[in-house]
């Protein structure tokens, strides 16, 4: 006789198992300790089940980070909705990327300074224009433009630009910590000056 179907509560439980197993072998061993075997072995279920709930090894690591990104979203709609001009609109979402790095430092370094291993699949991409936290960049870039206060280009490119300094000002002292760099969060805000420098248009 089949198995009977799970219900949707023990389909639950069996998640959270798998995913409690996952981040246990993720802060003991590093990714490089991490496998589906590994992962079932530890929660006590079979491969086909991670993988009945996860598509694969990569997107199961993801679900870890999701829902701290996801609050850092909410967080940074809530801004973009409470600061009408553009360029204090754009340095508080910045500064509050930078916030996020500082207070949630390791689901950061695990989710924004993730270099995804060969074993692990390749994530599916998605254009700028439809990802919802590089748009209200974006939009505030596009909105400062409309008021004359911003240089002009393409607002995506600008952010790419913007994210690029301020991420890199993050991620430097992680990848070259041998090095007696300035830390991470106070080279990030000065790089938000700069590059609010940059985008602003000077007037005589």
């Amino acid at each position: 006789m089949p198995r009977p179907a799970l219900t949707d509560e023990q389909r639950q439980h069996s998640r959270r198992k798998i995913r409690r197993a996952a981040a246990e072998l993720y802060a003991a061993k590093g990714l490089s300790g991490i496998s589906v075997r590994a992962v079932a072995q530890l929660a006590g279920v079979s491969t086909g089940t991670v993988y009945s709930h996860f598509g694969s090894l990569s997107e199961l690591m993801q679900s870890l980070w999701r829902r701290p990104a996801a609050k850092l979203l909410e967080n940074m709609v809530q801004i973009a909705e409470d600061k009408a001009d553009p360029t204090e609109r754009l340095r508080s979402l910045l500064q509050a990327y930078v916030d996020f790095s500082e207070e949630h430092n390791q689901v950061f370094r695990s989710a924004f300074l993730f270099v995804r291993p060969p074993h692990l699949d390749a994530p599916k991409r998605f254009p700028l224009a439809k990802d919802r936290f590089f748009c209200l960049f974006a939009n505030a870039i596009s909105q400062g433009q409309q008021a004359e206060q911003f240089r002009q280009g393409d607002p995506l490119s600008h952010t790419q630009l913007v994210l690029a300094a301020v991420h890199g000002a993050l991620a430097l002292p992680v990848n070259l910590h041998r090095l007696a760099l300035r830390d991470g969060p106070s080279a990030a805000r000065l790089a938000i000056d700069a590059q609010l420098q940059w985008l602003q248009i000077k007037t005589e």
